[in-house]
């Protein structure tokens, strides 16, 4: 199948018109585009977070048959994002799909197929003719394939790209009730011409653009254009139909405002303040999404759901209306938090208000830990002494510090004492935080990671820790324990 140019140039100015209009600026590229960010960018964060599922470095030979592999595999099937605030499902994979691959059976041959495809064992028309027979869908065989490599491998939707291959002057070629290697082998090869005609627009456009390019070709640009016919002083956002021209107040909510929020337990739930909590112990109150979602211990759906439920009552309580930007970029989080792009991450802070309410309310989490600071060797015992100590956001954290016992257990990682077992129930828990980089070497720009800067040790082994200057490390006191040197 071989493209012409002239259709892909009139259907590029006509596509770029419609970005042009959605961003209210010209179009440049795919990378800088608010419209494709948060219309067809979360497949990014789909592949990235299904290849952490998927984990298919560390499999062994010895794996296959156990179930370990498929499990992975539908973990990478499954995968939901958090994109520009909102949770995205893995909508490259219908949601019946996902739930007939979970319920396969424990099956050494597919097992053996996967390791065999993932590491690369196996040609790929192989894996797809073996899949194949074992029923699995089109859709779904092309999903493993996108999660392998999204520089060679694209999703499917087979409905949808045959209407798209029509816009793009190849009406005869289908996908539907196609299902084979040789005709995946020539989808790919048309979104590879496309791909190379995208390069002389902008050259840095990926093949994932070019999947984005033509999804919005036949699908964002069909649905706007019905909407605006069928009612032009309505526009769609996130799923609801919001009037044009709403006020907002969000900037009115003064700290004063806020302490009532947050002591309305009718308004703010334990999940809510759980949140504010975890982003507060960053440094200047700001953290990744993934940074804040270590110390959360929830999933990304529940949070951003909860997120939208907590604005909604807040805006009912205070008839509050939230703006519709140019950019459309309707967002509930904008009450909360501020936010911004770098790079692949966003980063979320709390509103300076909310800081303040936080702070006057006593609710920002914080705790201390005194018998976890190792004490000072003046060579005097004066009872009563009063000692005045420093210690960062973290250390003070009681998410931070439950955090590091939950990964790491309550067991010390000098000498493996474990408390629970050797007191019982009064034990259960106990154990000394210690901080793995020296605070003194902390600076005003450094963000705590609970788990990597954190770790616990028994009360002996925190003292015999700071002994010197700077502290031991974990592993010196290790072999000084095991009389090593």
């Amino acid at each position: 199948m071989i493209l012409t140019t002239e259709i892909l140039e009139q259907r590029f100015n006509e596509f770029a018109k419609f970005v042009s209009k959605e961003d209210a600026k010209p179009f440049t590229d795919f990378k800088t585009s608010s419209f494709i960010d948060r219309e067809e960018n979360y497949k990014y964060s789909v592949y990235d977070e299904a290849r952490e599922n998927l984990k298919q470095k560390w499999w062994k030979p010895d794996d296959i048959g156990s179930g370990k592999i498929k499990q992975a595999v539908s973990a990478a099937i499954k995968t939901r994002v958090n994109h520009k605030y909102q949770t995205v499902d893995n909508n490259l994979v219908d949601w019946r799909k996902k739930d007939d691959f979970a319920k396969i059976s424990n099956n050494k041959n597919l097992e053996q197929t996967l390791f065999d495809f993932y590491k690369s064992k196996i040609s790929d028309w192989q894996a797809f003719e073996i899949l194949t027979a074992e029923n699995l869908s089109y859709q779904l065989i092309a999903y493993l394939f996108f999660i392998k490599d999204r520089n060679k491998f694209m999703p499917v939707s087979q409905a949808k790209f045959d209407e798209i291959f029509q816009l793009i002057g190849l009406p005869d070629f289908k996908t539907s009730r196609q299902r084979s290697w040789n005709n995946y082998s020539e989808y790919l090869d048309i979104i590879k011409q496309v791909h190379d005609f995208l390069k002389t627009k902008d050259k840095n456009a990926t093949l994932l653009d070019t999947h984005s390019f033509l999804w919005i070709l036949g699908n964002q640009m069909k649905v706007t254009a019905k909407e605006t016919q069928t009612n032009p002083s309505v526009e769609k956002n996130d799923g609801l139909e919001t009037p044009k021209n709403i006020s907002s107040k969000l900037s009115e909510l003064s700290c004063l405002e806020w302490t009532e929020i947050l002591q309305n337990k009718n308004l703010t739930y334990e999940l809510d303040m759980t949140i504010f909590q975890a982003l507060y112990s960053f440094q200047d109150h700001k953290a990744y999404a993934s940074q804040i979602a270590l110390i959360l211990e929830t999933d990304h759906p529940v949070l951003n759901l909860e997120i939208g439920r907590y604005a909604k009552r807040i805006a009912k309580h205070y008839d509050i209306n939230f703006d519709v930007r140019i950019t459309k970029e309707f967002k509930f989080w904008d009450l909360f938090f501020n936010g911004w792009d770098e790079g692949r991450k966003f980063v979320w802070q709390l509103r300076p208000e909310l800081v303040e309410a936080l702070i006057a309310t006593g609710l920002t989490g914080e705790k201390i830990y005194p018998d976890e600071l190792p004490s000072e060797n003046t060579g005097n015992l004066i009872e009563g002494i009063k000692r005045t100590v420093t210690v960062n956001a973290c250390e003070r954290n009681a998410k931070a510090r439950q955090l590091c016992v939950k990964h790491w257990k309550a067991v010390c990682a000098v000498c493996a004492f474990d408390f629970e077992k050797k007191y019982g129930e009064i034990g259960k828990g106990f154990i000394h935080v210690h901080h793995l980089v020296p605070v003194s070497q902390i600076g005003k720009s450094y963000q705590v990671d609970p788990i990597k800067d954190l770790i616990p040790v028994c009360p002996n082994c925190h003292s015999m820790l700071h002994r010197q200057e700077p502290p031991l490390t974990i592993d010196k006191l290790k072999s000084l324990l095991n009389n090593d040197g």
